[in-house]
């Protein structure tokens, strides 16, 4: 396949929203900016934020990097069982419920009427072979996708995502929302399992790599050091990691960790990082253990799984790109 590559960004973001991570709005702007990526579509689910909120929220960014042309489509709101867990319906009460410090458009202008799953089968069959799902949000859009159209899985071209952990970094790469497992996909470890069965090409993206021991931090210095009449995209970016130094979601660095903007890096590039085959299960049952991701020794390879990064020099780099919108 020749020119960029074709994605649709199936998300979370909480754009200024207090107690949430700032890397899924600058994932996006990374989207937008690297030239080796054509961004199709923004897919928003549950997580950082309510899927709605975060449409809004998406289409600020757009329209803050001039990029009104590309479709947001608001996903699901709950798990594929129903519900929510108590910590997000709890969260959802409060700040994170509701706009933050940056003004985000109506839903009505901000979102087309598509539902997100739709869209994304849409999208994936006017493209068979061409399109890469970049999840870093909760992966119940693209399991939905998968029950919906199973044979949409042939028509993928790859998924590309940020979740799971798997251990390998003793500090960081046991959990953040449990001691076991990584929140994306703690909150649908249903929506997970379907995804990994699948058979789709799958590149995982993880707290091993995604943490301050690779060095993946945007610092402090850095964000105040961005100048905000570079452009209206520089300004978004000050924003909304300002929001997060304020208010952040994980206290692990003195700066926001590019969890999602690695994802999306790789999608444009996997020589960014190195990788290992393997066969990656996910835990769905387990009282203590639900959302877990756990390697399978003695079974087929399901997934690469990101294993190293230079993170200084992949902060640098999507530093630099979204500068250039």
């Amino acid at each position: 396949m020749t020119g960029p590559h074709k994605i649709i960004l199936d998300t979370d973001p909480g754009v200024g929203i207090p107690g949430t991570d700032a890397d899924d709005p600058l994932a996006l702007l990374l989207a937008l900016a690297d030239p080796r990526l054509e961004l199709l579509a923004v897919t928003t689910v549950f997580g950082n934020c309510p899927p709605e909120l975060g449409a809004r929220g998406a289409a600020a960014v757009l329209a803050a990097a001039d990029r009104t042309d590309v479709p947001v489509a608001v996903g699901m709101g709950t798990r594929l069982g129903g519900g929510l867990p108590d910590a997000l319906v709890e969260a959802y009460r409060g700040a994170r419920g509701e706009p933050g410090s940056i003004d985000l458009p109506d839903l009505a202008d901000a979102a087309v009427p598509q539902h997100a799953v739709d869209l994304i089968i849409d999208t994936v069959r006017a493209h068979p072979g061409q399109v890469t799902v970049v999840a870093i949000g909760p992966q119940t859009n693209l399991a939905m996708a998968l029950l919906k159209e199973p044979s949409l899985a042939a028509d993928l071209r790859s998924v590309v995502f940020m979740g799971g952990a798997l251990g390998m970094e003793p500090r960081y790469g046991r959990g953040n929302i449990t001691p076991v497992a990584e929140c994306n996909i703690w909150f649908d470890p249903q929506a997970a399992d379907i995804v990994f069965r699948s058979g789709v090409d799958l590149t995982m993206v993880g707290l091993d790599v995604t943490n301050p021991a690779t060095g993946l931090v945007l610092g402090d210095a850095a964000i105040r050091g961005i100048d905000r009449g570079r452009s209206r995209a520089a300004a978004m970016l000050a924003d909304v990691c300002a929001t997060y130094l304020d208010a952040p979601m994980f206290d692990w660095a003195d700066g926001c960790v590019l969890y999602d903007p690695l994802a999306v890096a790789v999608a444009a590039d996997p020589d960014v990082a190195t990788f290992t085959e393997m066969s990656v299960g996910v835990e769905t049952r387990g009282t203590l253990t639900a959302g877990q991701t756990v390697p399978l020794r003695d079974d087929h390879p399901n997934m690469r799984v990101c294993v190293g990064v230079d993170g200084p020099q992949v902060v640098d780099g999507i530093l630099r790109s979204i500068l250039t919108l």
